[in-house]
């Protein structure tokens, strides 16, 4: 159009070089198409040439980069096997199933990928034992877990969730973990989620193998009274299940610190003027030190976190905790610390199963306060109990709070029994994490009672904040 709304007359002008223009309908009817010059033809082929040759160069032909490292080449290119992607293979994002004796699994040789859910079924025989060696393991702590199950279905037992790292393990620092299923079979699933990504893991599974391989320090034999089972038979100077005690480390610094007794438990027995598990410390001696009782858990229901435990004469009381599988749980434990024996008590009744609270010991009473109650809410409670150690019993408490004063349901605090200069007694609640405050500087006060009067434990509760 031209200015003014008039319509351009006349016969059509030649094209510009190098543009593109509409050819009108002519007289012979036919559609408009398009023209395209020398010049044009020429940077479209530049173009389309930078195209294909960003893409050739951006891509990892596998006779170029090395062999697919889960799939076969094939016209220059990784066809990969089934549960593997990536341009030469490298990641996992799928399903495996492994039936031999033992192996390798592994996410790939590099970091795995954002969003990753791998899973591998290993199956054995039943009631055979199946260990899981975590050589390698390097994830997005708290976001990026492997999950290991004592079963061929996520709705077997969970008996390991992981996520962190792991160290490599090296000569006196065995920090590698093995995790062990009794149903012949093991579940794991890996997931990451879409923000970091580390180098991932490499595990060794083996089918009714010995732990460990012995440690170096024994033998793996057949079972006798089980002949589908096997054991260390441990060499001179060392124990444990998997060979990996020594008896007398230095050989307790003998003949002037001490020597080993080959008897009974085989440890050393130190001289007068030493001490500590290889009789290297004098007496007295500045330095603290670890001795590992020789103690074998009565039942896998030992093993907890986020627990709390208090001693009471010769009994360490542990009560609550968390756990993956609460089926044979016990809420209350105690371990003896003269014959190295755990015990459970048996209850008819009690709190429910809770981890993060406190415990503190009064006379023969355990209060426990607060904590996470594992049900499907999760939520955090304000509940006072009391155990009774002499009867084993518990019993609830529901304090006063002062008009001025208010109770916080906290979980991750510390507890302490106290005596004021009234001769009251009374139980501090220091911080915690509250489901609606989130984490407090206050601190809680529960007046048990005064110390030389007869009393119900508990008078009132008051707060107040740093």
């Amino acid at each position: 159009m031209e200015t003014g709304g008039r319509a351009r007359t006349g016969p059509p002008q030649p094209a510009t070089p190098g543009l593109w223009r509409a050819r009108p309908a002519g007289g012979g009817g036919g559609a408009s198409s398009w023209l395209l010059d020398g010049n044009s033809w020429l940077l479209c082929y530049g173009f389309l040439y930078l195209a294909l040759y960003a893409q050739v160069s951006q891509s990892k032909p596998c006779e170029r980069t090395g062999s697919c490292f889960s799939g076969r080449c094939v016209n220059s290119t990784c066809l990969c096997d089934p549960g593997w992607v990536g341009d030469q293979c490298q990641h996992c994002q799928g399903r495996f199933k492994l039936t031999e004796p033992s192996g390798y699994l592994t996410d790939g040789p590099i970091n795995y990928k954002y969003k990753t859910k791998c899973t591998w079924l290993i199956e054995g025989y039943p009631n055979a034992v199946l260990r899981l060696r975590f050589n390698h393991f390097a994830t997005e702590c708290s976001w990026d877990h492997m999950y290991v199950y004592d079963g061929d279905s996520i709705y077997a037992p969970l008996i390991a969730v992981l996520s962190g790292l792991i160290v490599p393990e090296i000569r006196g620092n065995e920090t590698v973990p093995e995790v062990v299923t009794t149903s012949g079979y093991a579940l794991l699933h890996f997931f990451s989620d879409a923000a970091y990504n580390l180098t991932g893991f490499n595990i060794f599974y083996s089918i009714n193998s010995c732990p460990n391989n012995c440690s170096g320090h024994g033998k793996c034999t057949t079972s006798i009274s089980v002949p589908s089972q096997v054991y260390c038979e441990c060499d001179k100077y060392w124990k444990g299940e998997a060979c990996d005690i020594p008896y007398c480390k230095a050989n307790c610094g003998s003949p002037d610190h001490g020597y080993c007794d080959l008897t009974g438990e085989k440890l050393c027995v130190c001289n007068d003027s030493w001490q500590g598990p290889d009789c290297s410390l004098n007496v007295p001696s500045t330095e603290s030190y670890w001795i590992l009782p020789n103690v074998k858990p009565f039942s896998p229901s030992v093993g907890r976190a986020s627990h709390k435990a208090v001693l009471h004469g010769k009994f360490m009381w542990v009560i609550g905790g968390y756990t993956f599988n609460y089926s044979s749980f016990q809420m209350v434990l105690n371990y003896n610390l003269e014959s190295s024996i755990w015990n459970v008590g048996t209850l008819s009744r009690g709190p429910l199963q809770r981890y993060g609270h406190s415990l503190a010991l009064y006379q023969e009473n355990i209060f426990m306060y607060g904590g996470r109650i594992e049900t499907n809410d999760g939520n955090v409670t304000d509940e006072l109990w009391v155990f009774n150690i002499h009867s084993q019993s518990w019993s609830t408490k529901t304090p006063t709070v002062l008009g001025h004063g208010q109770q916080y349901a906290v979980e991750g605090h510390s507890a302490h029994i106290m005596e004021l200069d009234s001769r009251d007694v009374v139980m501090i609640i220091i911080f915690g994490y509250s489901a609606i405050y989130g984490y407090t500087s206050s601190i809680q006060e529960y007046h048990i009672c005064e110390l030389l009067k007869n009393c119900n434990f508990f008078i009132d509760w008051e707060c107040f904040s740093l």
